[in-house]
């Protein structure tokens, strides 16, 4: 508590001192202070504010002292008298004060920090110094704590400037240098993607108007195919009401002239008629091979390398060959004929050693049946190979693509048959 006590009456000296030394005007401490008549002294440049302020149009009127109103004649604030004694008091004043005006503790309003914990380390105020959060602590003045925390300061700047920062500069320039090249490195694989993607897109663009193309040709051949069809139905049809029209206006003709040239007229109109035919399958026209059930999705198993690949699947799932198909369930039936005839082959030399008791004679009359159905599955065999065959020849005209389609599937089957 005594330490406490000599902390505040020093600071109450410290403040009284400091408001003796305080100018009236800008209240703060004195800046080449000029003494009036009347001994008060101001800032030389408070005084040349106000003199300017109260300066007059034609004359210099006397300055009112600002403390008392005494007047006093002047030429300019330079014409004033220097308060040596003043300034030099303030000069000294400004070397020993070694702190600035104390602040405010945080946890109790206007109580200022005058007071150490040296067992905390730390500035508290004189009412936190009572509470139970400091009982039992050492407390110490300023001074004390200054020269204390002086040398404490010393050690602490050794253990500062002896810190391993060469070490770390080293390692940070390492971060900084492997940080640089990351950035690069991925920076540079951002760009191969864009440019990967880029080329992407254009490829899959010019695949889209490729196909697109492609359907622009189909739309041609269907109208080329139907287009003349329809126009000679509707003419037809056409010729169909223009025959009823002239039936309708002489029907009830009563000229035996009249009646016999209306009815040569629309006896030709009906023999018109009569030779229209209709088209084959009611409408359903062949026109070649259309894309029928045609599915994008067909092309989600397709990997990006592959993107060239895609085409219009023309007839997909059949193609017409000579009026007939060659449909998808052929491969079907040959990988069916494969499967039972290779085992029979293999079982054939076996049979001797199954059957003992049996005659050659009996074995061949045994295996007459499955010869025969080997024969009659081996003659569908060849009808299907010739059915191939007729197809390859037939789908020659329609375009590499085709050709190339039927060879994919063909090596597709052959490699799931594992016949080799």
């Amino acid at each position: 508590m005594i330490a406490l006590h000599c902390a505040s009456r020093q600071l109450d000296i410290m403040e009284q001192l400091e408001e003796e030394l305080t100018c009236p005007i800008c209240c703060g401490l004195f800046e080449d202070p000029r003494v009036l008549l009347c001994s008060h002294s101001f800032c030389k440049k408070c005084l040349e504010g106000l003199l300017e302020g109260s300066r007059g149009p034609a004359f210099r009127t006397p300055f009112k002292c600002p403390t008392c109103r005494k007047e006093t004649p002047h030429n300019g604030a330079n014409s004033l008298q220097i308060n040596y004694s003043l300034r030099g008091i303030v000069e000294k004043y400004s070397k020993i004060r070694v702190m600035p005006k104390m602040s405010d503790c945080a946890h109790h309003c206007g109580q200022p920090l005058n007071i150490f914990c040296a067992t905390d380390l730390k500035l508290i105020c004189g009412i936190c110094a009572t509470t139970d959060d400091h009982r039992g602590h050492k407390f110490c003045s300023l001074e004390e704590a200054y020269e204390r925390e002086r040398k404490a300061f010393e050690e602490l700047l050794r253990g500062v400037e002896s810190w391993q920062s060469a070490d770390i500069l080293s390692c940070l320039e390492t971060l900084q240098t492997s940080k640089k090249k990351a950035l690069q490195s991925v920076t540079k694989d951002a760009e191969k993607v864009t440019d990967y993607f880029d080329k992407l897109i254009s490829s899959l663009e010019c695949k889209k108007n490729e196909i697109l193309s492609d359907f622009e040709t189909l739309k041609l051949v269907v109208m080329q195919a139907y287009d003349p069809e329809i126009t000679r139905l509707g003419a037809a049809l056409e010729e169909q009401r223009q025959a009823l029209v002239l039936a309708e206006s002489f029907r009830g003709a009563s000229d035996p002239l009249g009646f016999l040239q209306q009815m040569q007229e629309f006896r030709e109109k009906f023999r018109v008629l009569k030779e229209t035919s209709l088209p084959a399958g009611r409408g359903e026209m062949d026109v070649g091979p259309l894309v029928r059930n045609f599915d994008v999705k067909k092309w989600d198993s397709l990997r990006l390398r592959e993107v060239d690949r895609i085409s219009v699947p023309h007839e997909s799932g059949s193609y017409r060959v000579g009026g007939s198909r060659w449909t998808a369930a052929a491969p079907r039936c040959i990988a069916l004929l494969m499967s039972f005839l290779l085992p029979a082959l293999l079982l054939l030399p076996l049979l001797p050693l199954l059957l003992p008791h049996n005659p050659a004679a009996s074995v061949t009359s045994q295996m007459q049946p499955v010869l025969s159905a080997v024969s009659a599955h081996l003659g569908h065999t060849t009808v299907y190979l010739q059915g191939v065959t007729d197809a390859c020849s037939s789908l020659m005209g329609a375009g590499q693509e085709c050709i190339v389609h039927i060879i994919d599937s063909a090596v597709s089957f052959i490699g799931g048959c594992d016949l080799f």
